[in-house]
């Protein structure tokens, strides 16, 4: 059967080449020999595809065994006898070389190394992955693949699928237990908490031990000792935790540790560590009234409500002075400056900037210039062209619901209208044409209608102008106009979320603050895509690891390479700059695995196998890759002598 679908493949990609010579391309004396070129290549890529086994004839001229030599961090756990599972690794390695074995070594990927190179290695791997090891193996002539691991394995079935759709047998050389061995499995603390507020935290310590009454975890605060936790040593797969209280935390960042005390049979897995971010500067939705009256006071709740995100409130309280929300007026300690409002705005998710007017406009735009969710209350004019929306003078009066145009919220907006509603106030009439028009009123309830609210979605960011003002009469009232009001601003909520994965708001800064050292580092970088970024990131000796100038793709998100264990700061530039801090934390959960069954990796094939003769993948022969290559280029000499494109 499947050398049926070989052939089918083979006969439809031939008249395809040919309907292509003989119907859509100039008729040309070679067209024949150009159609056999292209055939060629054709074949070859869907042979390529399908890489069936070919036989290669007795083989005399390579090793027919390979060892597979894991060099996965678990490998430096000390052993039980007192020694290292890396040195009786190579130890087996070694003799199993002198008997005429291959030895490859894995890590990014599998690599063939020397006997005597073994000693200027060590294992360093985040996991043990061994599936892709057997596969070069076998490609390479292997029968028989050993495989020299403490049997933590990562991909158990992966690796005994490829050594059966490989046809070699696969075994396991049995390598001293590890040593009794503890590590902290979970720290769990809050990514970020409000200024004052309790910090509490969970440990958990996971692996196995035979004896003490307790194991003693110390947790520090920026390495300063807070806690001694006495916890029961756990059996065998099980693990047991503490909960503990940090207190109220100062602000700005604060990394926690939590470390085993004491020693065991490996040191990777003996400390866990976690960021708290104490009032951050980043937030979900960040609200600033530059002329505080009542809305703010109902609006944010239902914000937070329909949002799900963290949401802060500030309010000008005097000049230079923003008083966070919630928070005592006298409490001078808790205010904040007009700089430190300016960073809030331009880190945040979502932006509800009221009473915007001639005298703060500059700042809005300055610092809302990426922000992809962006809601205005307008004072006057100034405030209104800073949503792309020119209006006149403002106009006072009591002005009432009239209809719901066509527009994202009109199914909300619509269910409302009429239901005899406080009027609004002090509306800025719309000049010239305007779209995104989403709610109209009429003063007195005649006479034009004026619109009230403006959505706008242009390209990435979507923007809500506000030209009216006393919506919160309708929550002051409470009862049905109260839920009018939360539906009227879900519904704004709504569609300004849509189609958007959350994230930080506008920024460079890697997914989180602490990583896990092996992947390449994945990053954020929202409002900033299609542009040029100078990303530089430092170690604590302030020497550049990585100094590079890249461009944002689509979708703010992109990859460097991996970094070892340490602490960093970075800086991003593109027209301003931006820093921060991340962690890559040495810790690996592999010795917390309990070890696979020995037969989960063994894979014997029948004793004709054994003498049967050699077999190798298409793939791993040259001749099929210089074939196409010949064939393509044969075709592209003889298209330009005949003329043809």
């Amino acid at each position: 059967m499947a050398g049926l679908f070989l052939l089918l493949a083979l006969i439809l990609a031939g008249g395809f080449c040919a309907w292509v010579y003989y119907r859509r391309e100039f008729e040309v004396r070679s067209r024949a020999l150009l159609l056999a070129a292209r055939a060629v290549a054709v074949a070859g890529v869907v042979a390529l595809l399908w890489n069936p086994v070919v036989p290669t004839g007795p083989r005399s001229d390579g090793p027919e065994r390979y060892v597979v030599l894991d060099a996965s961090a678990s490998m430096g756990a000390l052993s039980a006898d007192g020694g290292r599972l890396w040195d009786s690794a190579v130890a087996v390695a070694r003799g199993l070389a002198d008997d005429g074995a291959r030895i490859l070594v894995t890590g990014a990927a599998p690599r063939t190394v020397a006997p005597d190179a073994l000693d200027g290695l060590a294992p360093a791997g985040v996991e043990s992955v061994l599936a892709e090891a057997v596969t070069v193996a076998a490609e390479a002539g292997a029968r028989e693949v050993v495989l020299v691991t403490d049997r933590r394995v990562r991909d158990p079935v992966a690796t005994g699928l490829a050594a059966r759709r490989m046809g070699v047998r696969l075994a396991v050389e049995a390598l001293a237990p590890a040593a009794e061995n503890l590590g902290v499995g979970r720290l769990a603390l809050p990514a970020a908490v409000a200024g004052g507020e309790i910090v509490r935290g969970r440990v958990e310590v996971e692996g196995g031990t035979a004896g003490g009454d307790s194991v003693a975890v110390t947790v520090r605060v920026d390495g300063e000792l807070r806690h001694t936790l006495r916890l029961a040593p756990p059996s065998q797969g099980r693990t047991s935790g503490a909960d503990f209280t940090l207190g109220r935390l100062a602000a700005g960042t604060r990394a926690v540790t939590a470390r085993l005390a004491g020693n065991d049979a490996f040191a990777l897995d003996d400390e866990r560590t976690a960021v708290v971010q104490v009032d951050p500067e980043e937030t979900g939705v960040l609200l600033v009234s530059f002329a505080p009256d009542w809305e703010p006071r109902f609006l944010l709740p239902v914000l937070d409500q329909i949002t799900g995100l963290p949401v802060r409130g500030y309010l000008r309280t005097g000049p230079d002075r923003y008083q966070p929300m919630g928070a005592a007026t006298a409490d001078a300690a808790a205010a904040i400056d007009e700089a430190a409002v300016e960073r809030l705005l331009r880190r945040a998710e979502m932006v509800v900037a009221m009473g915007v007017d001639g005298s703060n406009v500059d700042l809005v735009e300055r610092a809302t210039a990426r922000t992809r969710r962006l809601l205005l209350f307008p004072l006057d004019g100034a405030g209104a062209a800073a949503g792309g929306v020119a209006t006149a003078a403002a106009r006072s009066g009591e002005w009432y619901l009239d209809d719901a145009p066509p527009s994202p919220i009109a199914g909300e907006v619509e269910q409302f209208v009429g239901a005899g509603l406080p009027p609004l106030t002090r509306v800025l009439p719309v000049v010239g044409e305007s779209g995104g028009a989403a709610l109209h009123l009429r003063l007195g309830g005649a006479g034009a209608a004026e619109t009230a609210l403006i959505l706008r979605a242009e390209g990435r960011r979507r923007a809500g102008v506000v030209l009216a003002r006393g919506f919160w009469r309708w929550a002051f009232r409470g009862g049905e106009p109260r839920e009018h009001y939360r539906r009227l601003w879900a519904a704004v909520g709504g569609w300004m979320m849509a189609d958007e994965p959350l994230a930080a708001g506008p920024g460079v800064r890697p997914v989180g603050r602490v990583l896990q050292r092996g992947p390449p580092i994945p990053w954020l970088a929202g409002g900033y895509e299609d542009e040029e970024i100078a990303l530089t990131v430092t170690d604590t000796a302030d020497a550049a690891v990585l100094d590079t100038v890249l461009t944002v793709p689509p979708g703010g998100r992109f990859t460097t390479a991996a970094l070892p264990a340490g602490a960093y700061s970075y800086t991003a530039a593109a027209g301003d700059t931006i820093g921060g801090a991340f962690i890559v934390e040495s810790f690996t959960d592999e010795m917390l695995h309990i070890p696979t069954d020995p037969a989960e990796l063994t894979v014997r094939t029948p004793s004709s196998a054994v003498s049967r003769e050699g077999e190798r993948p298409l793939r791993a022969w040259p001749i099929p890759y210089l074939l196409i290559l010949g064939a393509l280029c044969a075709e592209w000499i003889g298209r330009r002598r005949a003329g043809l494109r």
